[in-house]
Order: C-alpha cells, then structure tokens, then sequence
C-alpha cells in the first residue's frame, strides 16, 4: 500500500516478483533532514567544545585542558585539567556556588600541601594556589619574576616585587597588630612590615594567610579529584562546626538548608551535564561491554529457541509461576503466618531471611497485607496460564514454526547485526553531537545583587554569628545578564573579578532549535532502523512462508533478497511510517517535560492536575 490507495499488485497470492518504488517523496524529504542533521553537526563542533563539559570553564570562561586567546595573547592550559575552587569555605554557601572563584589547575592539591592552621605562617610555594598571573590580584601582573601568564604557583615569587605603595595596607596593617597575635607580631617586625612604610611581596605573603584576601589563597582542605573537579574534603572538626552552626540557625534560614546543595548538584542541568561527559568518556566501554554483549546473548537465545523452542517456552511459564508462589511464600513467612506445623517450618526455614529485622506487630502487619495482595498476584497469572493452556499451545507452535524458518535460513540469525551496527552508530553520533552542542552557546555573564550573599572573607570571619550567616544558606537567587555593553575580554576581567559574577555559556534561541532538531532526528531515525529491520525480516519470512517450507523455491539467498527489495522499494514507506511514529513519540515527550514544569501548579490546583491527566 502506498501513501493514497491500493495496489491492484497486492491482491496477487504469493511473493510479488514486479514492484515499484513507494513513497518517493517521503525518502526524499528523510535525506534532506539528515542534510539538516549534518548541518546541525557542523554548528556543534564549531561552537561547541567537548573539554567545557569533561573538564569544566574557570571564572574567567576559559576551557581547562584547551588554548584560549584573551587581549590578543594565547593562553595555554592544555595541561591544566582539574577545575580548583581557590576559597574552600565558598563551597559552604549553596547559591554560592556557581560565584566560587576557581582557576585551572594541572593536579588537585593532596593532604601533603596543606596550610595548617596550627602552623603558621605558612610558607611553602606548594600550600597555595593563586589567580593566573595574569589576572593577578592587587594589581601585581607585571611585578614579578619569571612567571608566565597562567602560573597559579607563584606565592614564593611574590617577594621578587619592587617597594610600592597600597592604601588598603595601612588599615589591615592596624587590624593585625590589634589582634596581638604572636606570629603575626613576629612576621611584621621580622620583615618591617609597618602602616605608614613602603609595600613589599612580604605583605602581600602575610595577606595571603588570611582567609579570602589573596592575592595568594592557601590550600586549608585537600581535596578529591571528582570529574575533573577539584572538591575540598573537609575535615571532620570543621564539618560539625558547621553543621552545628547551621543547626543553630535552622529557625532563620528554613527547613529546606541542610537539602539545597544536593539539590543544587542534583538538579537536571548539572545531571545532564556528568551523563553526557561520563557518556562520552566511557563509550567504548559502554558498546563493548555492553552492547556486544547483548548482542552475543540474543545469537545464543535464539539458537537455544531454534532446538527448544518448545521446553524454552513451557519452562519460561513454569519459572514465572515457581517464582510468583515464592515471593508469595516468602510474604507469609515474614508476616508470621505459614503457622506451627512441621510441613510450614520446613518452608519457612528454607526462605531467606526468615524473619530476619521483623519483631514489632507493625511490621508483622505490613507483610501480611503484601503478602496478600502477592497472593492475589500469583493465582491470577496461575488461573490465566490454566485457562490459556489451549493458546499457548498455539503460540509454542508458532515459535517452533519460527525456529524451522530460521533454520531453513540460517543467515537471518546475523542479519540482526546491521541494524545493530546502525543504532550503535546513530547513538555514538547522536551523543557526540549532543556534548558538542550542549557545550556551544555565548560566553554571558550573570550577576546577583551584592547584597544577597554574605561571603566567606576575612570580614564576615570576624564577626561569625548565625545572622550573618543565613543569608549564604539562601536556597534561592536571583541572577540576570550584565556587563553586556563591554567587549568581550573586559567582560571577562570584569566578572572575575567580581564576587557576586560568574560565567557560562549560553544557548541562544538559535542553539535551542537546533537540539530541538537534532532531539526530533534521534527519534525519526531510530524507528526508521527499527522499520527498515522488521520489513526486512518479513520480506525474508514471506519467502519461506509462501513456499510453504520448500527451500527449493526460495531464493538462493533469501535474506539478502528481502534487503535488496527493502532498499530499492520500501525505503520510502518505512520514512513515512517512521516519521509519524516519531511525531507521536516527540509530543509524548513534550508532554512529560510539560508534566514536570508544571507539577507545582498541578499540587496547587486539581484543575490543573485534572487537564494535564487527561492531555497525557
């Protein structure tokens, strides 16, 4: 049958010999959207870079692991592939996260280049972790000695800086002296360090040791390499601080604190994000492992079917009511109810866990009614394979009419492998083309209010209290664009060096329809696959049936007739029916994305809930 009408050919008994091609137009219009698919490839791997999603951006929008051009000079961070948060305790505020500093790194810093708290002043090139050179803070890019543009270890090049001048000195100068701390007091005359004197790269060395002042930070945690990310362990001294401290204030930040940095990192973006990379990473792994494999077992099945199919079919049924009845038993024996009699004991004893965690009434309760309705459950499939006893018997002829066409073409055994190798193919180019084009967008940056989170520096340390704190454990913020009238690399500085800033990378409206077009392909072609398979299948099976069995007058090679005829005929036919099966699978989609965005109205009103039941 083709688009409109019959065929008079299909009244014909037998295999027809005389055929045309069908639904031209169909096939036609499937190349031209796969002329768009490859447009959409091009679109990805030109804007898209795959090292954003395994290795991550720092604050300043550069790619970890890839070159980046800023001011006319190339920045290499090739080998910089771990993402390091340079002030740990900003990990500690959830809408803070995505405005935590961090930088490229070559390593995560271990337990063996630690700053201790206990042993200051630290003094080691290795305890901290600073800004690239080039966007070195207090203004020292250009200060210093033989260090490159995105160096990050440069505290103990700090002192080769010239004598200069910084207003802010004074003032920290005065507060450290009025703590009167020992080491400080020592550090400060050890090296001259006074309010109204000359600056040297041993203040700045001082400043460093102080929490969120730079321009150096020190390494207080180590830290655990997680997808490329550099997250902090913190000890268990600090971590009950802290919960402590938000247990204090639980009356003032809400219920929902202690669940909003799971939330945060749970949320579908960042999902997305760690299964495309793992994904991408692991593909081989995934098609060898698991793909072949599955392919070796469904050769083996059949095989098995081709010689018992009968046994294969009656014990499948067999096994689902031994396994029913047990689950069943087992219900009961957890519920305390197979009773005292030698016969109940024996069963009970031989069943895992008898008993095992179930003392109180409740308990015992709760089993009986699962028990129950697992009973219910096991006599209805027991009574439905009793009464279908006849049909199945029919099926289990079916099967073995199956296996003897199998076995008068022993070649349909491997035709399964090319639409394996297709699917394999599609979603190794459909996830490829999905990391690229997650990762394209425009460079944007996004700002809060600055008076909508309470830092982690040197001044909310001061005055730690459960009031100033709360406003960091904010499950909610807002963001929108800014900096958006400056050029792109002022951009950049601008927002780096601003703490309420952060970078990403976008998808314009133009991005947004080309997933929504590649989305759309991974279904087309997908069933297009599954088509072209069973109309191949059928072609092969037609042979044999319509032969009645007799190889004699089957093609030589019924299979790869069947192909030829698949191909040079029906591929038409399977685009259309492929498309529409599509289009039914992308609105199912659609509707269960609307379903989830719109489960709070849904929860507020029965209206709502009602229409959206009745739409899916």
């Amino acid at each position: 049958m083709a688009c409109c009408g019959d065929d008079p050919d299909t009244k014909q008994q037998g295999v027809v010999q005389q055929r045309k091609c069908r639904d031209v137009l169909c096939l036609l219009f499937f190349i031209a959207f796969w002329v768009g698919m490859f447009i959409v490839c091009a679109m990805a791997y030109k804007e898209g870079d795959s090292n954003r999603l395994v290795y991550g951006i720092d604050s300043h929008g550069f790619t970890c692991g890839g070159q980046t051009t800023f001011k006319g000079v190339t920045l290499d961070l090739s080998n910089s592939k771990n993402l390091y948060y340079l002030n740990p305790l900003d990990l500690l505020s959830v809408v803070n996260i995505p405005y935590a500093k961090k930088i490229c790194v070559n390593g995560c810093p271990s337990s063996t280049t630690l700053c201790s708290a206990y042993g200051l002043p630290c003094t080691q090139n290795s305890q901290f972790q600073c800004p690239y050179y080039r966007f070195a803070e207090d203004n020292l890019y250009g200060k210093l000695s033989n260090v490159q543009d995105v160096d990050t270890a440069y505290f103990s090049a700090l002192p080769t800086m010239a004598s200069t001048t910084d207003s802010q000195a004074t003032a920290l100068i005065n507060q450290l002296v009025g703590l009167n701390i020992p080491w400080i007091n020592t550090y400060l005359s050890s090296y001259n360090i006074t309010g109204s004197g000359p600056i040297t790269g041993y203040y700045y060395q001082l400043q460093s040791q102080i929490p969120g002042k730079g321009p150096c930070y020190p390494v207080w945690v180590p830290t655990t390499d997680y997808f490329h990310r550099c997250f902090p362990s913190y000890p268990s001294n600090l971590t009950s601080e802290v919960v402590s401290l938000v247990n204090g204030v639980a009356s003032v930040i809400g219920d929902d604190a202690l669940n909003a940095f799971k939330d945060k990192w749970n949320s579908l973006s960042d999902r997305f994000a760690r299964y495309i990379a793992d994904i991408s990473k692991g593909i081989l792994l995934i098609v060898v492992a698991g793909l072949v494999g599955g392919v070796v077992l469904s050769l083996i099945w059949l095989i098995i079917l081709r010689y018992l199919a009968g046994f294969m079919a009656w014990m499948t049924i067999i096994l689902v009511n031994l396994v029913l009845i047990g689950i069943t038993l087992y219900c009961f024996s957890l519920a305390g109810m197979l009773g005292d009699n030698e016969v109940s004991k024996d069963i009970a004893s031989n069943l895992p866990g008898f008993m095992d965690g179930v003392s109180t009434s409740l308990e015992k309760d709760q089993w009986k009614w699962i028990a129950i309705g697992s009973a219910v459950v096991a006599g209805i499939v027991l009574l439905i394979t009793l009464l279908m006893i006849r049909r199945i018997r029919i099926a289990v002829a079916c099967i073995k009419v199956a296996s003897q066409a199998v076995g008068a073409m022993p070649s349909i055994l491997l035709f399964p492998l090319l639409p394996f190798v297709l699917e394999v193919g599609l979603l190794i180019y459909w996830i490829a083309v999905t990391a690229m084009l997650y990762t394209a967008g425009d460079l944007t940056a996004n700002c809060r209010s600055s008076t909508s989170h309470q830092p982690f520096n040197w001044n909310s340390l001061k005055n730690l209290s459960a009031s100033s704190l709360a406003p960091s454990f904010n499950s909610s913020s807002s963001t929108a664009s800014c900096y958006n009238n400056v050029t792109r690399d002022e951009m950049i500085s601008y927002c780096a060096e601003d703490p309420n800033c952060y970078l990403s990378y976008n998808w314009n409206s133009k991005l947004q329809y080309a997933f929504i077009y590649h989305f759309f392909g991974l279904l087309w072609t997908n069933q297009f696959i599954v088509g072209f398979s069973c109309v191949t299948v059928a072609g092969a099976i037609a042979y044999y049936y319509w032969s009645q069995g007799d190889t004699a007058q089957m093609p030589a090679l019924p299979v790869l007739a069947a192909l030829k005829n698949t191909v040079v005929y029906h591929l038409g036919s399977i685009a259309f029916g492929s498309f529409i099966v599509a289009v039914i699978m992308f609105i199912r989609f659609l509707l269960e994305y609307l379903d989830r965005k719109t489960r709070d109205l849904q929860a507020a009103n029965k209206c709502a809930e009602w229409a959206m039941c009745c739409v899916k």
